[in-house]
């Protein structure tokens, strides 16, 4: 009786484990996807007053689309600080995880994070542009996740434009709660501005960008996420951290 439990348990966890799929960590993409007829609605809090409303849509059974639009100074008597341009994801998976190998994803993101800057293009954390990545799950006291990625950004009008490399991990903590960290080596985001005539505050110091989260899980639909990003003040203007707060609503079509 008591090995039938146990297996019927193992058998619960591990059911458990290939249903939890992150798509994405903080920033940083996953491997995880949507699955056809997925959804999910997401609403960004960040610095100055700003906001970013967005969708994720799972089209086909490997394949998701996203869109994304914001502003900064939303809450206020000043006019909103519109974005120039509506930002895009899109990720297909190419190889799905198993007990031996990682899931495989290639994808766009034109979406960055922080304040958007007209004249430099780009935001305080660039977005990721093309990118490829592997993501393997674990049984370890819930779910353990490592992540691995490499990426090329669009957002090189300062001549940065470096191959960039990010990885992270996620982990559960009972049913609620998970715990996440990324790191975003930022090499396309460290060099001095050359003939561009743009603020050096903008720039990265070349310490990378060290970002951490906590999602609180209301229900399987809801999700709060608490995240605190660049922790390592690799950005001349933050202090500490740049701390935000992001809803995110599930649905099934």
């Amino acid at each position: 009786m008591k090995k039938i439990l146990l297996i019927i348990t193992i058998c619960f966890m591990v059911n458990m484990i290939y249903a939890y799929e992150l798509n994405t960590l903080i920033d940083s993409p996953t491997a995880g996807i949507l699955q056809k007829g997925e959804a999910e609605i997401y609403a960004k809090l960040y610095k100055n007053d700003g906001f970013i409303l967005g969708t994720k849509v799972g089209l086909f059974p490997r394949f998701m689309f996203g869109v994304y639009y914001g502003a900064e100074k939303i809450v206020g008597n000043e006019d909103p600080d519109w974005h120039d341009r509506v930002e895009f994801n899109a990720k297909f998976r190419i190889i799905d995880e198993d007990s031996s190998f990682p899931a495989i994803a290639l994808g766009y993101d034109s979406q960055g994070h922080g304040n958007y800057y007209e004249d430099a293009e780009r935001y305080d954390i660039k977005s990721k542009g093309f990118y490829g990545v592997l993501s393997k799950n674990y049984l370890f006291l819930g779910n353990l996740g490592f992540h691995l990625g490499v990426n090329y950004s669009l957002e090189s009008k300062d001549d940065d434009d470096e191959l960039n490399f990010f990885a992270g991990f996620d982990k559960s903590i009972g049913e609620v709660l998970v715990f996440i960290c990324e790191y975003d080596l930022a090499w396309n985001d460290n060099d001095k501005w050359h003939e561009q005539p743009f603020d050096e505050a903008i720039k990265g110091l070349g310490y990378g960008y060290l970002n951490a989260c906590l999602d609180l899980h209301f229900t399987e639909y809801l999700t709060l996420k608490v995240s605190f990003y660049d922790l390592l003040e690799n950005r001349p203007d933050t202090k500490g951290c740049d701390r935000t707060i992001t809803f995110m609503y599930y649905m099934s079509l």
